[in-house]
């Protein structure tokens, strides 16, 4: 009698087991279009002498893997960030639609003057040289105001992150505490842990991170380099003028952050000549490049408002300026005006009709401008044995060739990225001909079990039948 007891209990157990693991497959099934889904089970455990103690839920999760992943997340969030943003700079000097503005209107500019120096009495040559030398000098004047747009739209999206991984710090800090009075109340927690691990992604593809997870359930994060972002509480940062801040300490982290798409953006818009004392521009094609294209595009400019530099050929300015004899309504000097890219323009005096260009100028501007033996020295460039042209050319085919390695890396890093969250979610994540193969499994057992306690009772009813 006692052993009947026994197995309808065990029995009994058994069903109650079952109906829990039917349960979770159904809800694994249910949810298997979720990314963020891990595959959910419930195990019973057994002791020393073979019996079942108490059922535990646990969730499919490969740790080594999900560590890598966050680390590749991180990576390709980086790569992706620098490709965008060098593709906006070569989308702003025009590489990608033909000829680029600038070249364009420079080469138009140089062929005026050469058709002014072979008929120095031509007014359609004067008009040329005055419609094209206002295109040149517009065209830079854009391509300063496009830097700017750029560094408002980076700034724009650097407080946009830091927004999002403050919320997302905050979210995972609140399913710490969510995760703890759960488990402190017996109940399952596998839901709370797969919400947590997407945000701890989230925050992983803003900047490279190790989690640890603690004895009590809770989740610590850190930088790599050894900054808190979450233990006894969520870090919360702030960006103004550059700088990252944390305000635990007031410190400025935007160095200590280099990895991921937040990493990125602060490393495209640091600016070392800023600092006391300045530093030497980065010599990565990724860092720092709306100084470095500033800097290019105020040289481009100041080659054609400065002075001859020593040893070189003579300069457009100076060209223009020395050549002589200056006829009545001719304008003797200072065809460009201005201090740089954001404020060079053609003489008013060209513009308005009450001047016209100096025809004595023509030859030697001329040859100014093919002269070779040139050199541009800025953030990020430097050429020698250039002329005016190829010094603009030199400054374009250097974006777009860092352009497209950064495009190329971001594909690779992209296409590592999913391979592993594809091995990723196919060892954590469910698996629907495994859940159905369980599902019929369950099936099969609790039909089994059922019968089980149908024929004990039977067998309970025979006995009761006969005692009585």
């Amino acid at each position: 009698m006692t052993s009947l007891f026994g197995v309808l209990n065990h029995s009994s157990n058994g069903l109650r087991l079952i109906q829990g693991q039917l349960g979770l497959v159904a809800e694994n099934v249910a949810r298997a279009e979720d990314p963020n889904r891990s595959r959910h089970s419930l195990e019973q455990t057994v002791d020393n002498q073979g019996n079942a103690t108490i059922a535990q839920y646990k969730r499919q999760v490969d740790v080594a893997l999900r560590v890598q992943l966050e680390q590749t997340v991180s990576e390709e969030a980086g790569a992706a960030t620098l490709s965008t943003y060098m593709r906006r700079a070569t989308d702003l000097l025009g590489t990608t639609g033909g000829t680029p503005p600038l070249t364009n209107a420079l080469d138009k500019f140089q062929a005026a003057w050469k058709e002014l120096a072979a008929t120095p009495e031509s007014t359609v040559a004067q008009g040329q040289i005055i419609v094209h030398g206002e295109d040149l000098s517009r065209e830079i004047r854009r391509l300063n105001e496009g830097i700017g747009e750029i560094e408002k739209q980076l700034d724009t999206d650097i407080s946009n992150s830091v927004d999002s991984l403050n919320q997302a710090l905050s979210s995972i800090d609140q399913l710490n505490a969510d995760i703890m009075s759960t488990r402190g109340a017996g109940d399952p927690t596998m839901n709370l842990e797969d919400r947590r691990d997407a945000l701890v992604r989230e925050v992983a593809s803003m900047m490279s991170i190790r989690t640890v997870e603690r004895t009590d359930g809770k989740l610590s994060i850190f930088t790599t380099s050894g900054v808190s972002l979450l233990d006894a509480a969520p870090v919360k940062f702030t960006y103004q003028s550059g700088q990252l801040r944390s305000t635990a300490s007031d410190r400025d982290l935007t160095g200590l952050v280099r990895d991921g798409k937040l990493g990125a953006m602060l490393e495209l818009r640091a600016d070392g000549s800023t600092q006391d004392p300045p530093q030497a521009a980065s010599t990565l094609p990724g860092a720092e490049i709306l100084r470095k294209l500033r800097s290019q595009v105020q040289a481009v400019s100041e080659a054609f408002l400065g002075a001859t530099k020593p040893g070189e050929p003579t300069s457009f300015a100076d060209a223009y300026n020395g050549a002589g004899p200056v006829a009545d309504g001719e304008l003797p000097n200072r065809f460009f005006i201005g201090t740089g890219a954001g404020t060079i323009e053609l003489n008013p005096g060209l513009l308005s009709g009450d001047l016209t260009i100096k025809t004595s100028a023509a030859q030697g501007v001329t040859t100014a401008m093919e002269a070779t033996g040139r050199s541009i020295n800025a953030d990020g460039l430097r050429a020698s044995g250039v002329s005016y042209g190829s010094m603009v050319s030199t400054m374009i085919g250097q974006w777009s060739a860092n352009s497209k390695v950064a495009t190329e890396q971001a594909t690779i890093a992209t296409d590592f990225k999913n391979e592993l969250d594809g091995r990723y979610k196919n060892n954590t994540g469910v698996n629907m001909d495994e859940e159905i193969a369980m599902l019929q499994v369950l099936q099969r057992n609790y039909s089994a079990a059922a019968r089980v306690m149908q024929t004990v009772n039977n067998m309970l009813d025979a006995i009761e039948g006969i005692v009585r």
